[in-house]
């Protein structure tokens, strides 16, 4: 059992419940938007995520934001929409680009790996 009593511990364990454990210790909760029929929680990728710790990296921008299904809140589709960062070397001559690459969905499809786990095995 988990029980949380200040507030810091009770709104992070109530992230835990809706965002996958695995996502946010590599992404932090930028916003949340609720519509009539959907939920909408965008995270950025936290800046302390170097994709190569050996060379002298500063952040370049972000990629195209990455959408991914989890499971129903309130009977509301939840979506995650994931902001990484692009960085590159320090140094001018090296143009190449650096990032991060995360395995959070289920294979062949657009949803957690819990989410689309559950989907499997009721059959869609």
């Amino acid at each position: 059992m988990k029980k949380s009593e200040d507030k810091l511990s009770i709104q992070d364990h109530l992230y835990r419940m809706i965002v996958p454990e695995e996502i946010l210790a590599h992404f932090e909760i930028e916003s949340v938007e609720e519509k009539e029929e959907e939920l909408l929680i965008s995270l950025v990728e936290k800046g302390s995520s170097l994709p190569n710790k050996d060379i002298d990296l500063v952040l370049n921008g972000y990629f195209n934001p990455l959408e991914i299904t989890s499971f129903p809140v309130m009977g509301k589709q939840c979506y995650l929409r994931l902001k990484r960062r692009k960085w590159k070397s320090k140094h001018s001559d090296d143009t190449k680009i650096y990032s991060n690459t995360y395995e959070f969905t289920a294979e062949g499809t657009k949803a957690t790996k819990k989410f689309g786990t559950f989907l499997k095995d009721i059959g869609l």
